[in-house]
């Protein structure tokens, strides 16, 4: 949550400090469970920096590491992150793809309003 603050106040330098002590400190710990998100928030720190290969990369891991933990919630968090930066590079089939797996058996729900933003997303893209 740290990162996330720092970098939403425009302070990217120590948000990229805060997130990789983080994940140096989760991999040191043993304590894998928080993995996904972690690579997903790194991604969402990088891509307010600029748009880059960089944030695609964390983004592409946060989702290899939800699918291999079967952690549906933080996979469908990542593809959200990274069908949105597929559409702002203009690569919607890309999108789609990473988007309607990760979204499958999810209903809507108010309390995980990313499945209606997937949603809204893949219906445009459709």
């Amino acid at each position: 949550m740290l990162a996330e603050v720092e970098s939403e106040a425009g302070d990217s330098d120590s948000a990229m400090v805060t997130i990789a002590r983080t994940i140096a400190e989760a991999e040191r710990l043993g304590q894998r469970w928080y993995d996904a998100e972690l690579h997903r928030i790194r991604g969402e720190i990088l891509l307010r920096q600029a748009p880059s290969v960089h944030a695609e990369e964390a983004f592409l891991t946060a989702v290899a590491i939800a699918r291999r933990q079967k952690t549906c919630s933080f996979e469908l968090r990542a593809a959200l992150s990274l069908a949105k930066l597929y559409c702002a590079t203009e690569r919607p089939a890309e999108a789609h793809a990473v988007l309607a797996p990760a979204l499958e058996g999810f209903g809507p729900t108010s309390e995980f309003p990313e499945i209606a933003e997937a949603q809204a997303l893949l219906g445009r893209l459709a």
